[in-house]
C-alpha cells in the first residue's frame, strides 16, 4: 500500500480569501491490492464511493474531501491498518472515495447519506442516521442505527454467508439478482413487507415475517430486519 497527498490548486488562495471552494481542500491517492481493505469513518457528510475512473489504474485508490463553507478542517487522516488502509475524516461537505478493483470497503458515519456504486469487492455501510444507497455488481451489507433509508442493489448470484441489513426507523428497499439462490428471513416489528419473489409469510399484530428459500436456497443468505418501516425484497433482473 502506498499513498501520496496532492493539494489542488487554488487551495492556498480558498484558506487565505476564506472563500468556500467547490473543489476538494485535499486529495490523497495511493496503491491497493485485491482483498486489502478500505475502512472509512467519517464523523458527519456525505460520502460517495465508486470504483476507479475509467483509464485509470485497477488498484489505484483516491480521496478527495470537501469543506463545509468557508471553514477548512484538518485533511482526512489515513493510515496502514492489518492488509489495507483506514481512513479517519471530520465533519465534512462530502468525502469522494474511489475503491480498487477487489478491495474490501466499509463505511462508518456518524451521520450523512453514502453512496457506493460499482464497488467490485464487499461493501458494508453502518450509519448512525441517514440514508445507504448501494448499486453493486458484487454484494453488500447496510445499517442504520437510528432512522434513515436503506436501498441496495446485488448484482452477484452468490455470496459467502449471510448478508445483514438492519434499519431501527425506516424501510428497507433490496433488490437482488432474480437467478441468484438464498435464503432468506424478513421481519419488520411495526411495517409491511413486500416481495415478488414466491414467497409466504406471517404476521402478529403489527408484525410480519418471511422465512424461506429462493432458487432453492444453497449456502448463501439474506437476513432484513427493521424495528419501525416496511421492506421491499425484489427482483433484478440482469441486465443484457
Amino acid at each position: 500500500m502506498t499513498v501520496r497527498l496532492l493539494l489542488p490548486l487554488g487551495f492556498c488562495a480558498a484558506i487565505a480569501t476564506g472563500c468556500a471552494s467547490q473543489s476538494a481542500y485535499s486529495t490523497s491517492v495511493g496503491t491497493l491490492r485485491p482483498h486489502e481493505r478500505m475502512l472509512v469513518r467519517i464523523a458527519q457528510g456525505t460520502v460517495n464511493a465508486y470504483a476507479p475512473r475509467i483509464g485509470e489504474p485497477s488498484d489505484g485508490f483516491t480521496v478527495q474531501a470537501f469543506a463545509r463553507g468557508s471553514s477548512i478542517p484538518a485533511a482526512p487522516n489515513i493510515r496502514p491498518i492489518g492488509h489495507g488502509i483506514e481512513i479517519d475524516a471530520p465533519a465534512l461537505a462530502s468525502l469522494l472515495v474511489r475503491v480498487p478493483q477487489g478491495v474490501e470497503l466499509e463505511v462508518v458515519s456518524g451521520g450523512g447519506d453514502v453512496n457506493v456504486t460499482d464497488i467490485a469487492g464487499r461493501a458494508r455501510v453502518s450509519l448512525v442516521s441517514g440514508t445507504a444507497t448501494m448499486m453493486l455488481p458484487g454484494y453488500g451489507e447496510a445499517s442504520v442505527a437510528r432512522a434513515g433509508t436503506v436501498d441496495v442493489k446485488i448484482g452477484a448470484q452468490k455470496w459467502p454467508g449471510t448478508l445483514h441489513f438492519f434499519n431501527a426507523r425506516g424501510d428497507v428497499d433490496l433488490s437482488i439478482e432474480e437467478n441468484a439462490a438464498f435464503h432468506v428471513h424478513l421481519h419488520t416489528d411495526d411495517g409491511t413487507i413486500f416481495t415478488d419473489f414466491d414467497l409466504r409469510g406471517t404476521s402478529s399484530g403489527r408484525s410480519e415475517t418471511i422465512d424461506g428459500s429462493v432458487n432453492g436456497g444453497g449456502a448463501s443468505g439474506v437476513d432484513v430486519e427493521c424495528r419501525r418501516g416496511a421492506i421491499r425484497l425484489l427482483r433484478l433482473a440482469p441486465q443484457i
